[in-house]
């Protein structure tokens, strides 16, 4: 990867990790805008098997992989960090790109949280957005009844996804105390280091430092499912049934099915991020992202 420091209007910094050096692909190679699911990096096995894919079958496309504020060894620069409905860092990158860019077409992917990140966007943009196609995997939708069911006392849910999901959170922050600490809203750090679930993680710091009154009202604000209908563009959409973290109850099947520019693919086993194939486990994905990548270059 060659590493830009992007600079957002507040201050704040994020890692963008170009697959390519940019003077090999050219100002007018489509770009392919990757959105990482909670505190993702580029280096994550979902990302790097499809820029592997694209390359090898589309070789004149660009990636960028956009990650969240304080993750992949960039530090806060302010004492917000990111959460799964913030559309303002993406919506501001891709204007800095469409700006400098204007002949290049652009498609983003998002995956996981950063599906719901994406397509928030994407509904929010309308007849407006940069994007000339998106797509979303492992989306969960609805994050208040996500985070709901993975605080179920299950082995795999509580004790395994979301505290690993919780411990990932709580590393931001302890990583950035320094700087979270000193900005304007009051804060109780041993609240946030002991914190157990997301839902106290969210209660005793994002909900806070974004100015929302709970996490329940963060994560019904933040949830993609009520912008789908707005979405003005072709956008594919990849769940599966057996997926343990975005549950099949949160798929928004009928108002997917009411958007004549959206397409829902449901598999029926995939786990979450987990889809391989054959005997030899060979990574079922990225080979249909890049058919959809393709596809939508060929019918601008």
């Amino acid at each position: 990867y060659e590493r830009e420091i992007f600079e957002f209007a507040d201050g704040g910094k994020a890692a963008v990790d170009w697959a390519l050096p940019r003077e090999e692909t050219g100002p007018t190679a489509p770009l392919i805008i990757l959105v990482p699911g909670i505190a993702g990096t580029s280096y994550d096995y979902y990302a790097r098997s499809f820029i592997c894919c694209l390359r090898a079958q589309l070789p004149r496309c660009q990636v960028a992989v956009l990650q969240s504020r304080g993750c992949n060894g960039v530090k806060l620069a302010t004492p917000k960090a990111f959460h799964g409905g913030m559309t303002d860092d993406l919506r501001e990158f891709v204007a800095h790109i469409a700006s400098q860019l204007s002949d290049t077409p652009l498609i983003g992917i998002g995956f996981s949280l950063g599906a719901n990140i994406l397509t928030k966007y994407v509904g929010e943009e309308g007849s407006s957005c940069q994007f000339i196609a998106a797509a979303s995997v492992c989306n969960p939708f609805d994050i208040d009844t996500t985070v709901s069911n993975m605080s179920l006392p299950t082995l795999k849910n509580r004790y395994l996804y979301a505290a690993a999901l919780t411990r990932s959170l709580i590393s931001v922050f302890t990583s950035n105390r320094k700087v979270i600490m000193a900005g304007e809203v009051e804060l109780d750090a041993d609240a946030i280091e002991a914190a157990r679930t997301i839902t106290e993680f969210n209660e005793a710091y994002t909900a806070k430092v974004f100015g929302y009154s709970s996490a329940q009202e963060l994560n019904a604000e933040g949830s993609c499912v009520q912008h789908i209908k707005h979405i003005q563009i072709p956008m594919l959409f990849i769940n599966a049934l057996d997926d343990p973290m975005c549950y099949r109850q949160t798929i928004p099947a009928a108002e997917i099915e009411c958007n004549p520019n959206l397409v829902l693919a449901i598999t029926r086993h995939g786990g979450h991020l987990a889809y391989f194939e054959g005997s030899g486990l060979a990574p079922w994905l990225p080979p249909r992202l890049t058919q959809f990548v393709a596809a939508m270059l060929e019918w601008r």
